[in-house]
Parts: C-alpha cells; structure tokens; sequence
C-alpha cells in the first residue's frame, strides 16, 4: 500500500515538473531564446519551492549560459533576460540567485544585482 503512494506521487511530481517545462517554454520572452539551455533543464527547480537543489543537467546549463555574461553587452543581454524570466515565468528570484552557488558555478558579475536590478 505504501509503495502504491509513493509510485503515485512520484508520478505526480514527474507530470507537474513536464508540464511546467512545457508551459514554461512556451512563455520563454524572446530576449532569452539564446539561454533556453539554462531555463529548460532548471524550471523544475526554479519555480518550485520544494525542490532544494537543481539537477545536474539544470548545472550544466547553468553553467554554459551564466558564464555567457563575461563582457558589459553579453551581461546586459543576460540580466534583461533574467529579468523577463523572473516576471513573465514565475521563477523565484532567491532561487536563481542560488543557483550558481548551488551548482558550483563561478560569476564574474553578481546575479543577485543582475534579478534585482
């Protein structure tokens, strides 16, 4: 019996997290077509508070997208994306700016400054 609750809300939570990529995906603003790899991989982690760490597929992604930010117009165009994101997809900004730390990334910028304006 317990492993029937268990199975079901995994699948549960296997469905939730598809639907909000797919969802999530559709609402992607164009400013951040180029980051798709950080956002697919990461929605799961970003826009729920459940979950406490990102996958090591949404850390790759990261870290490929967030390093893109090593020049003043790189990191403007990172930051207006970031920004639409957080507004438009209902990431929880507290998350994303964790996630460079949570997966070990190194910034030449501060993200914090970069989602809050």
């Amino acid at each position: 019996m317990v492993e029937k609750k268990v199975l079901a809300t995994m699948m549960f939570v296997m469905a939730y997290g598809l639907a909000l990529t797919n969802l999530s995906e559709g609402q992607m603003p164009a400013t951040c077509d180029e980051y798709n790899p950080l956002f697919s991989p990461c929605v799961p982690y970003l826009v729920n508070p459940d979950f406490s760490t990102p996958t090591s597929r949404c850390c790759v992604g990261a870290a490929q997208q967030l390093t893109k930010g090593n020049n003043p117009a790189a990191l403007k165009k990172l930051c207006t994306c970031l920004d639409d994101t957080t507004a438009n997809l209902g990431f929880l900004s507290q998350k994303l700016i964790q996630l460079p730390k949570m997966c070990n990334i190194k910034l030449s910028f501060s993200i914090e400054k970069c989602v809050n304006g």
